[in-house]
């Protein structure tokens, strides 16, 4: 990596208005354009010829040592500030790194212009793999640079999700604080503007009403007012409270409504505030079944009309305030149990029919299949499809063995459960869950079949 397009990138990344915006492991800022640098070594003119910092760069074992013995302090900094071990760390030469700390390099020496360590660096960079070699060298994650980042804030900050899960597992607290005071939650919540990483970190169970130094806030405040409507959500579904006030005796109810009118006026978020549910459903009611309505249409019914007509004059109306009902205080997140509810009213009248109409003619020829096919649909409701579940320690364990291994992606991790995902298991978002051996979610039962 070229030591201007370093110092460039970390320029770039304040605490000002630029904001993160990164997908799997790519860096914040672009680094996807990164050029990708052969292995073992690049086309260079001559590496014999080349000095320490370009032959750390691209990683030319024989030269580094070659230079080293002849004398050369792997503890000097360049120009620049910056150690040979910070540019083998950026540039994930593992090889070198464990050679310079043998020889005497420091491991958390500070260097650069955000007066970082080499951790710092390659948890920039999204390097896990130098992360834990650091680590496992004596490397200090809890030590910050000079914008007052630990090394847990960067990876959030970044969004690299397997370094954050590997910190915590190793024992980095959930709710370290930065210079301002400020957890990961709630620079989630600021700077990281989509559900990830804030549903990433609340699996960790963090603090939610934690407040920072300055502006004691909340993470729900920093998401109020970054405008991330996805950390609110999440935030809101997690139970943390709208009554603490700030500095400015501000509290997150009054400013939620009127920033995201329409994240209250969904049926599905209005559990989170009483008034607002009796308010939005008095409304409807006023709106779709006013007694003044009602009345005007009773009135407009002639005499000769049939009773049909004046029974759907009645019942229409009737109808939408009971739908309204039912999405004000059931809620749209228990309608997957509607099928089911169908089936087991469609299931109760049959029997009733064939026990009290058919039975007396066909006496103890249905009797069995019936009794069968309640029993079993029971079972299958009410067994276990095959939901994977460990406890906290399991999940770091399955972390740690899954990154020293070199398999901590997608492909055997669930971000959501942070299980280690068995073959043929599939995360299953309405039972917010894997299931091992996973053949289909049913609507008929309200969970999977595994």
């Amino acid at each position: 990596v070229d030591r201007r397009f370093v110092n460039q990138q970390c320029k770039n990344h304040c605490h000002g208005p630029h904001r993160p915006h990164m997908h799997g492991c790519l860096s914040a800022h672009g680094d996807q354009d990164l050029p990708v640098l052969p292995e073992p070594y690049p086309i260079v003119e001559d590496p014999s010829t080349c000095d320490i910092v370009k032959a750390t760069q691209y990683g030319i074992v024989e030269r580094c040592k070659e230079l080293v013995e002849a004398g050369y302090d792997v503890r000097q900094p360049d120009k620049e500030n910056v150690t040979l071990l910070h540019w083998a760390a950026i540039n994930n030469r593992q090889e070198l790194v464990k050679y310079y700390i043998s020889k005497g390099a420091i491991v958390d020496q500070l260097g650069g212009d955000l007066n970082s360590t080499p951790l710092h660096w390659a948890i920039r960079q999204g390097h896990l793999p130098m992360v834990m070699l650091l680590l496992k060298c004596g490397a200090d994650p809890s030590l910050i640079d000079g914008e007052g980042f630990s090394s847990i804030h960067l990876a959030v900050l970044f969004q690299h999700m397997p370094i954050v899960a590997y910190l915590i597992s190793k024992g980095q607290n959930i709710d370290t604080t930065d210079f301002n005071g400020q957890t990961p939650l709630m620079l989630s919540a600021q700077k990281a503007i989509g559900p990830e990483p804030t549903r990433f970190l609340l699996k960790f169970n963090p603090s939610l009403n934690a407040v920072d130094n300055v502006q004691k806030n909340t993470a729900l405040h920093w998401a109020i007012a970054s405008g991330n409507t996805s950390a609110v959500d999440l935030l809101l579904e997690a139970g943390t409270s709208l009554d603490i006030k700030n500095v400015k005796t501000s509290q997150c109810y009054p400013k939620l409504i009127r920033r995201f009118p329409a994240f209250f006026n969904s049926s599905r978020n209005s559990q989170y505030s009483l008034k607002w549910q009796c308010y939005q459903c008095a409304n409807r009611q006023r709106s779709h079944f006013s007694p003044s309505a009602t009345a005007l249409l009773i009135q407009n019914i002639r005499l000769e009309q049939s009773t049909l007509q004046f029974c759907f004059c009645i019942v229409n109306p009737l109808g939408i305030w009971l739908k309204n009902a039912f999405e004000q205080f059931v809620g749209l997140k228990n309608l997957r149990y509607l099928p089911t509810a169908f089936l087991l009213s469609s299931v109760f009248w049959m029997s009733v029919t064939c026990f009290l109409w058919f039975l007396p003619d066909i006496l103890y020829t249905q009797e069995m299949p019936v009794a069968g096919l309640l029993y079993y649909f029971y079972k299958t409701w009410r067994t276990d499809p095959g939901y994977i579940k460990t406890s906290e320690k399991e999940r770091k364990e399955n972390i740690v063995a899954l990154a020293e291994a070199g398999c901590l992606d997608f492909r055997t991790f669930c971000t959501s459960c942070l299980v280690r995902k068995p073959l043929r298991s599939v995360h299953c978002l309405a039972c917010d869950s894997c299931v091992a051996r996973y053949d289909q979610h049913s609507l008929w039962i309200g969970q999977c079949i595994g």
